[in-house]
């Protein structure tokens, strides 16, 4: 084992007197981990203080302006050289940041009058979640999650990361989420860490949670962390927002586990992806439900990580996610596509409740999100699913042998029903 850098070990005691709770939860990356007080550092120093010539920056400038390609800028012209073509900070635009702060406690009652971090930004949600498997994961740690999950979970944490993922199942036979099912998985756990993830709307069925069922959640998780247990909720809202029923949660449940019990450390990844509608653009956010005081030294590490793969996100993209959101008409076009997709996503659930094809499928309950999932009561579905491709020139992908996802996210609402229809068709030939 290598010996801690000095810079790591002056990071890990801050760490450990200001949140011991975090530092029993660091991998053996995460104590090691440190960003270097080198180049980036007095390139920072010599941004405040060098008044007359800035010889630091690894940029070209030409009368002192950020040099670049009139052919590049002339497709964004409103913008300026420096926020399309400069290094955006390694923690992310600064104004961005805060922003997204803003749009967190507007979105989120909860979140209202809480302590929470300043969000990260990272280079979209999959690398926050790589992030914190690097700063919190050892190989044989165990995580917690559903028997139902977006794949790349796996990928990051179990291949990548050698978790120990243990599953419980999503829905109880009542087609709710399972808080039995919860209970039980986090009662077999003996160890004194635990990791757990968290997917609300969920995908792949786009399953919300009521009030009810969250507090529920927040509860199970308190009294596991009652045993002295160090526990890391991962908070995925990819789709925050997208809710289309009144009766489940408008919110995340991050706000509803943020100082919860001292040892639940909630951290929660969303982004611009899907709630700007930019999903191209790259911009993820870290959120973690800690005061800026027990941040410092938990930015320092996740500096250093970002520093050692992406550097940071692109400068371009966190402006132009910035620029929409200060926009008059921004909460006016967030509105009018939200509509367009809960329209697509009641006359999913109109159409596939049919009686026509009860014989064929149930529906896992589906109030938000993109996606809404079939249990096929016969047929295989991914010989469905070929034939749906191959034969009809439809995509859809299949989960299981039984399930099979639909994104009507890019469906237009006059295709919903023939779609189906179609899927329906191709389930009775099998």
């Amino acid at each position: 084992m290598q010996d801690l850098n000095p810079l790591a070990i002056e990071l890990n005691e801050q760490i450990r007197s200001t949140v011991p709770e975090v530092y029993k939860l660091l991998s053996e990356l995460g104590k090691r981990i440190y960003l270097p007080k080198g180049i980036l550092s007095q390139s920072a120093e010599a941004n405040a203080k060098a008044d007359r010539f800035n010889a630091t920056r690894a940029v070209a400038l030409e009368n002192n302006e950020i040099m670049h390609l009139d052919v590049s800028h002339q497709l964004v012209p409103e913008l300026s050289p420096e926020s399309i073509f400069g290094y955006a900070p390694i923690l992310g635009n600064s104004e961005l940041r805060e922003m997204w702060q803003t749009h967190l406690r507007t979105e989120n009652p909860l979140l209202a009058e809480a302590t929470f971090s300043l969000p990260i930004v990272t280079n979209g949600m999959t690398h926050g979640f790589s992030l914190l498997a690097d700063l919190f994961v050892n190989k044989g740690d165990t995580l917690i999650l559903p028997d139902k999950i977006w794949g790349n979970y796996r990928l990051i944490f179990q291949t990548k990361a050698g978790t120990d993922v243990q599953t419980y199942p999503f829905f109880n036979t009542e087609k709710s989420f399972d808080l039995i099912g919860f209970n039980k998985a986090l009662s077999k756990i003996s160890a004194d860490k635990l990791l757990i993830l968290l997917n609300f709307p969920h995908n792949p069925t786009g399953y919300a949670v009521t009030r009810t069922e969250a507090q529920q959640i927040s509860d199970a998780l308190v009294a596991c962390a009652d045993t002295g247990r160090s526990i890391l909720v991962m908070v995925d809202d990819a789709y925050a927002g997208f809710w289309y029923d009144a009766e489940v949660m408008q919110e995340s449940i991050f706000g509803m586990l943020v100082g919860c019990h001292p040892n639940v450390i909630p951290v929660k990844i969303d982004g611009a992806t899907k709630e700007e509608y930019a999903w191209g653009l790259r911009v993820g956010f870290l959120t973690f439900g800690l005061p800026d005081k027990a941040m410092q030294a938990i930015e320092g590490k996740l500096s250093g990580l970002i520093r050692t793969d992406t550097s940071g996100a692109a400068q371009i993209s966190q402006t132009l996610i910035l620029e929409a959101m200060k926009a008059p008409d921004y909460t006016e076009q967030k509105q009018h596509n939200y509509e367009i997709l809960k329209a697509r996503a009641l006359k999913v659930r109109q159409v596939t409740a049919d009686v026509r094809h009860a014989n064929l499928w149930d529906v896992y309950p589906n109030h938000a999100g993109y996606f809404i999932c079939l249990c096929l009561k016969s047929g295989n579905a991914e010989k469905v699913r070929q034939t749906l491709l191959d034969e009809h020139g439809i995509g859809t992908i299949a989960l299981s042998n039984t399930e099979l996802r639909v994104a009507y996210s890019c469906l237009e609402e006059a295709d919903i029903e023939d779609v189906f229809s179609v899927i329906a068709q191709v389930i009775r030939s099998q």
